[in-house]
């Protein structure tokens, strides 16, 4: 049985198919030629701009040059940092051998540069955000023993997802950032993300947090935050009187508008041991926008 795809495929060729057999009903003339001519031809592209999907670079490497041309030594035209999804044209490719492995350039469309496929995987299809929100009202512990929840990027079949570990300045004893590269995929009304293929950290300066790039994690990182990387997850749709949300890992949480009558509650905050609403919501992006969306948060500042 066809797929969606396929059905819609099918369904648009047939109508252009129609249009043309009314076309050649009604005009017998000595241009029919011409119009049947045209009218196949814009059925062909139709079908293929329907078939086509965008594709994207994401990178695997601390910091991934662009360059002009598709040679080492061209000039640099941008830099991109670990996990920056990138919206590339694989069919814009030259064959070439850096570093002793055999590879390929591809453009890309953030500079229309061109950067070397050792470097990303490449993942086609839809783009999707799911924006990581906390509010706290009063929480004890403090530190990396709370991981709010960080923005995912769905790019493809892959998701990035960028995580702040600390709600204070950045140390040298801690990743405060870390960004990891995994699978996922949809079951009804849950989001099923796998164990990452790849992750890393970074360490800041006063309130700016992925300046220094961290692969060594395994030695340095909390144990919270190193198992809060390794383990798969999921997010489950929810809704209550604000609309549809998402939560990890199926959780219990209040009703928003409850839980925020709950926090205005003085007298109760010594007995908040726990965050309720750490929670995430659609955030809608631009496919053409989807790296500057993606470093915008990069650069963002944590908050003291």
């Amino acid at each position: 049985m066809p797929d969606k795809a396929e059905q819609s495929l099918l369904i648009s060729f047939t109508n252009c198919y129609a249009t043309w057999y009314k076309t050649f009903a009604a005009m017998r003339n000595k241009h029919i030629s011409i119009i049947i001519l045209s009218l196949l031809l814009n059925c062909k592209n139709h079908e293929r701009l329907k078939s086509e999907k965008e594709e994207y670079a994401i990178v695997l490497a601390s910091s991934l040059n662009s360059r002009k041309k598709p040679d080492l030594k061209s000039d640099i035209v941008g830099k991109f940092p670990f996990g920056s999804p990138i919206l590339i044209n694989s069919k814009d490719s030259f064959e070439d051998t850096v570093d002793g492995e055999k590879g390929k350039w591809i453009k890309e469309k953030v500079t229309n540069g061109y950067i070397f496929n050792k470097y990303f995987i490449i993942s086609s299809g839809s783009i999707h955000k799911f924006k990581g929100v906390v509010d706290i009202c009063n929480f004890p512990c403090g530190g990396s023993c709370f991981i709010p929840p960080g923005d995912i990027y769905l790019v493809g079949d892959f998701y990035i997802e960028i995580d702040d570990h600390m709600d204070y300045l950045p140390e040298d004893r801690t990743p405060c950032s870390t960004i990891k590269i995994g699978s996922w995929k949809q079951d009804k009304n849950e989001f099923q993300f796998s164990s990452p293929i790849k992750y890393a950290g970074y360490n800041g300066k006063n309130n700016h947090c992925r300046i220094t790039f961290l692969s060594n994690l395994e030695k340095i990182g909390d144990k919270i935050i190193l198992d809060h990387l390794k383990k798969p997850f999921n997010l489950k749709t929810m809704s209550d009187s604000k609309g549809t949300y998402f939560i990890i890992n199926n959780k219990t949480i209040y009703d928003r508008s409850k839980y925020h009558e709950y926090c205005s509650e003085q007298s109760l905050h010594d007995k908040v041991i726990e965050v309720f609403d750490s929670y995430y919501i659609d955030e809608k992006i631009d496919k053409n926008n989807i790296f500057s969306n993606y470093s915008n948060k990069f650069n963002e500042k944590v908050s003291k």
